[in-house]
């Protein structure tokens, strides 16, 4: 029998042709405009600018003296929207370099606004202002198991996305490439196998047991809980895997729910806790990867914890106290009570988690198995061989779910010819189905935003507003909304984002805010010094994680001003993060809402401890990379990269010279000034805060914690306004609560459309800001803003 050419081999030609077609269009350069402004430009530049900027001075490695104007080259292009920026908001020229009159300025920022503007204008008619952009991994997980109706995770399957901007969905970073390809087509081999299992046979037998103490109590390993009584009981201890559970062992990989009966704390005092965490893995040295299952605060009144986890094969469950502000018991204390002698002496003094039992039982967060036959084949019995017309409807219908938009018969022709090239060969006609769904899965119509230059079409405005606000594909009443037309319709398109803001898929958005215009994603990347930082552990982590997203809820949900992102009178706490903040009177597990006082110094996203962990380096701070990350995702202040033969700041851990000291002289440079002096601010305001978010006062060294030298966070702004801490920081970034929300729009507007906010994008967002001045630019007013704007309504 002849087997036709594998989908892979197909779409690899199918991937081919759309690629070259692509790469044609992205080439094609639009025709620069004519200089009419030349001699504007000319003039101002000769007067102002080249005694500074000639092909000798150079300062700021910049040359206007031979620098041309061509817009439509990309390079040239941000050169010139540079210039613009400097000379518009009146940091160039220099006050020794004689100041301009404000006409002349005009006419000259006129002379270089125009023609960008222009160009920019007709490379956006003939191309588009973004790319095709692709799915990111977080996306393509969310579709798949949404068309599908599929829980098995996918991101693993791909690399990592590349990020421009901050965001995973800009379509100029995004590239494609046959091993990419190949990454696809196994998670595509991957999820078609589930579903179709899943429907043709079932799911397999559920699992469901309950471990009782007596059967916890056989291993007495040195790491595994103590059998005490009828208790289970795990210790707070500095031994790494005490707690593990080896008879939880999972034997078939998949989506479990782990309840932990009657979990209490022993060894507390009335009305204290112990804060707990759960974590799957081999729990042994020779795998040492864990997995956070959640988190909570166990007191002395017995209840039921029950987490979802998705556990592999082979991995099993930990639970332990993991809270590193009590008292811990060592790895060689435990060894005295290995054993029988657990019996004849006594307990260790230290808090623990004690729990009566612990059931364990598989689940599906999927549709159930019905549902799932419906997502793949609709009404058609598929317990028999199928006819050709119905593979082709089957086909339809899935690629018109898949493409997110109707399938007209010329482009659905490459794909019914596969399926008759499969029936000729003689493969089963289930099997040719499920060919015809992997070749569809793999087309850059389901792999790519369908969009085309201009005004987008209701299915285009359908995805957008899905894959901003819920990372997946439009649901049936979005595509319904599209079906009839009625996105372009503004009031309507208003209700559906009510609609989706207010759903539970809306966290989609906030968990791409956290991570990408955050870099949340890098919270794990560092692990602080535990010598200097022995207060540090995972449930404080995953607290300051928690904070973050609950403190991003709350602005979109209330429709809270935009200022908030600087400072706010309320913050997110749970217990853990309140004592860890010095806050009193905290005692809630959940994160909640709690009013703040000037003295507790928080207050709005950049105190967050989330947030100081990612701008530091574990052992000690930066203001360089917290000030600048400040400006760039805060402010909007673009900051460029240092020069290449300037070293980096190596900090003195010792604590024998200050942070102050090395870059007062590594300021003085003179290629370094001109961004230090935009740098340094927030980063010196942020200095009170250590590599964990913790107030100090003075700096930890190797010699002494908390003993170093004090800590000075006076600085100025670039415009010479002096402040002596963070607060007085706060309220000078604060009298232009404006900028604050102008950036976040610019945030905004990458994250939804898959483009950064180009020179002749301003007056749109400029239009956005006037709009939803009235709420003071609330968070969820700017994103119907943005949703209306024609920067989201265009390709």
């Amino acid at each position: 029998m002849n087997i036709p050419a594998t989908p892979c081999v197909r779409m690899g030609l199918l991937l081919a042709f759309s690629l070259t077609a692509a790469s044609n269009l992205t080439a094609a350069d639009p025709t620069p405009s004519i200089d009419s402004q030349h001699t504007a430009r000319t003039e101002f530049v000769q007067h102002y600018c080249v005694d500074c900027h000639d092909g000798y001075t150079q300062e700021g490695d910049l040359n206007l003296a031979d620098l041309a104007f061509q817009p439509a080259d990309p390079s040239n292009l941000r050169r010139w929207v540079m210039i613009f920026d400097r000379v518009h908001s009146a940091e160039m020229p220099p006050q020794d370099a004689g100041t301009p009159e404000q006409e002349t300025r005009d006419n000259f920022l006129a002379a270089i606004a125009a023609p960008i503007h222009q160009t920019l204008r007709q490379e956006t008619r003939t191309l588009g202002r973004v790319r095709s952009r692709r799915l990111n991994r977080i996306e393509y997980e969310n579709t798949m198991q949404d068309l599908l109706g599929i829980d098995i995770p996918l991101q693993e399957f791909l690399p990592e996305d590349t990020y421009h901007n901050g965001f995973a969905t800009v379509a100029q970073a995004q590239q494609i490439s046959h091993h990419l390809m190949e990454k696809y087509l196994d998670a595509a081999d991957a999820s078609l196998d589930e579903a179709f299992r899943r429907a043709l046979d079932g799911d397999s037998k559920p699992f469901r047991h309950t471990y009782t103490s007596a059967e916890l109590g056989r291993q007495v390993g040195q790491r595994d809980p103590w059998h005490v009584g009828d208790k289970t009981i795990a210790w707070s201890a500095n031994l790494v895997y005490h707690g593990r559970v080896p008879e939880t062992e999972v034997r078939r990989t998949g989506w479990y729910r782990v309840t932990l009966h009657d979990a209490h704390a022993v060894n507390v005092q009335p009305g204290e806790g112990v804060w707990c965490t759960v974590r799957t893995g081999v729990c042994f040295a020779k795998a040492p990867m864990m997995y956070l299952a959640g988190i909570f605060r166990a007191d002395e009144t017995p209840r039921d914890q029950t987490f979802d986890a998705w556990i592999r094969k082979g991995h099993l469950i930990e639970a332990r106290p993991s809270d590193h502000t009590i008292e811990r018991v060592r790895g060689t204390g435990l060894n005295n009570y290995r054993g029988s002698a657990r019996d004849k002496r006594p307990l260790p003094k230290v808090p623990g988690l004690a729990y009566s039992s612990i059931t364990m039982e598989s689940i599906h967060k999927a549709p159930a198995r019905e549902d799932v036959a419906r997502l793949l084949f609709g009404q058609t019995r598929i317990d028999r061989n199928l006819s050709r017309e119905e593979i082709a409807a089957l086909m339809k219908r899935f690629a018109t779910r898949a493409f997110r938009r109707p399938v007209t018969d010329q482009a659905f022709a490459p794909y019914l010819a596969l399926v008759d090239e499969d029936l000729a060969a003689g493969i089963e006609p289930r099997e040719t189905l499920k060919r015809g769904y992997r070749t569809i899965l793999c087309s850059p119509r389901f792999l790519y935003l369908s969009e085309t230059p201009g005004k987008l079409d209701d299915h285009a405005v359908a995805s957008r507003l899905s894959y901003f606000l819920w990372s997946t594909m439009p649901d049936q009443t979005l595509m319904a909304a599209a079906d009839a037309g009625e996105l372009t319709n503004a009031e309507t398109r208003r209700r559906h984002v009510q609609r989706m803001l207010d759903d539970d898929r809306a966290e989609a958005l906030i968990n791409a805010l956290a991570d990408q215009w955050l870099n949340l994603r890098e919270i794990d990347f560092t692990s602080p010094d535990a010598g200097l930082y022995p207060e540090f552990d995972e449930t404080l982590q995953q607290s300051m994680v928690d904070e973050t997203h609950a403190f991003l809820e709350k602005l979109i949900r209330d429709d809270l001003p935009a200022a908030n992102i600087v400072d706010s009178d309320f913050a997110m706490l749970n217990e853990r993060l309140a004592k860890h903040y010095g806050i009193p009177d905290v005692h809630h597990q959940t994160i909640q809402a709690v009013a703040l006082s000037p003295e507790h110094r928080r207050g709005g996203l950049i105190t967050q401890g989330s947030i100081l962990k990612v701008t530091a380096n574990g052992t000690t701070t930066s203001p360089v990379i917290r000030g600048a990350f400040i400006n760039e995702r805060i402010l909007g202040v673009e900051i460029p990269p240092p020069p290449d033969n300037v070293p980096a700041i190596e900090p003195d851990i010792r604590g024998a010279v200050s942070i102050r000291d090395q870059l007062a002289k590594h300021s003085d440079q003179t290629s370094c000034a001109a961004c230090h002096i935009k740098i340094d601010p927030p980063g010196f305001a942020l200095e009170n805060y250590d590599v964990i978010g913790g107030w100090r006062t003075r700096y930890r060294n190797s010699k002494a914690a908390k003993k170093g030298i004090p800590v000075d966070p006076h600085h100025q702004t670039a415009k010479g306004e002096a402040f002596d801490d963070i607060e007085q920081f706060k309220q000078i970034v604060l009298r232009d609560p404006e900028q604050i929300a102008r950036n976040f729009t610019h945030q905004l507007v990458t994250y939804a459309t898959g483009a950064a906010v180009s020179f002749s994008d301003r007056r749109v967002i400029e239009a956005i800001l006037d709009q939803t001045q009235a709420q003071q630019f609330g968070f969820r007013s700017l994103i119907h803003a943005v949703v209306d704007s024609s920067i989201f309504l265009n390709k």
